[in-house]
């Protein structure tokens, strides 16, 4: 069974829809980049896959519009120990609080394991110490957050997941505020954790970025205004599915040069 499955999702707020007909399958050892345009949802699916938003109900009374399974188990089934277990889910980047050093931030993500004082025992401490080795921040443990570059807070965020120890991770615009070098660096990152020998994972995330994705990424998803597709980079260009992202007349995906451009061009 696949390690995470969507069948037939729709994403609403109240009686509002505002997507339908999501369909995925997906196995650890990938990167996976969610395309679209603003307002298609891409933040709520990430956030109801995480568990972090209830499958959406057009109604009080009315079923779930889809289903979402995780090793085969409905995501609704898992209590928030287990779910911590499977999924996390790293937000976009917010203001740093000041005092908090990095150890304290990362291991936040440890307390689900721990006793009722919340202490962290040697395992948790020596597996924060990894994590921040993993993403190239050894030796930032007492720095306080408020000090770090937005490429440095967004790894300590990643690294957080890390120790989470979760096999699927999320991340909402992990490269949104981040100049090209460490966009760069930080999607390297996310492929190298997910292609881990010892420890795959399933990682997903949103971005505005599309030659980031085509370029970085092994499958991708794309929210479009005909719904949804996924498959590899070189699928979606092939069946023209890049072209259907933007309903902007006289612009269309160049597949040489990898970008949007004027149909003029």
């Amino acid at each position: 069974m696949p390690l995470l499955e969507i069948n037939s999702l729709s994403l609403g707020y109240g009686t509002r829809e505002i997507f339908r007909g999501i369909e995925a399958r997906e196995d650890a050892g990938v990167l996976i980049a969610l395309l679209g345009p603003n307002g298609k949802g891409k933040s709520t699916l990430l956030r109801t896959i995480a568990g972090l938003e209830k499958v959406w109900k057009k109604d009080k009374v009315g079923k779930t519009n889809g289903d979402i399974f995780i090793e085969g188990k409905p995501i609704e089934d898992y209590s928030g120990r287990q779910a911590s277990s499977m999924v996390s889910f790293v937000g976009t980047l917010t203001d740093r609080a000041r005092f908090l050093s990095v150890k304290d931030m990362v291991g936040i993500n440890s307390y689900f394991r721990t006793n009722w004082t919340g202490s962290l025992n040697r395992s948790e401490e020596e597996r924060i110490s990894k994590a921040l080795e993993m993403v190239g921040l050894e030796g930032f443990e007492d720095r306080e957050c408020s000090s770090l570059s937005d490429g440095e807070f967004q790894r300590v965020a990643i690294a957080g997941a890390l120790v989470q120890d979760s096999s699927i991770i999320l991340l909402d615009e992990p490269t949104a505020f981040l100049d090209v070098a460490n966009k760069f660096l930080v999607t390297r990152l996310l492929k190298d954790i997910a292609h881990n020998t010892e420890n795959r994972k399933l990682i997903i995330f949103s971005t505005h970025d599309l030659q980031l994705a085509l370029q970085s990424c092994d499958r991708l998803w794309i929210m479009t205004s005909e719904g949804f597709f996924c498959g590899s980079a070189g699928q979606m260009i092939k069946e023209g599915v890049l072209d259907k992202m933007f309903d902007v007349e006289g612009m269309a995906f160049d597949p040489q040069r990898m970008m949007f451009v004027s149909k003029e061009d």
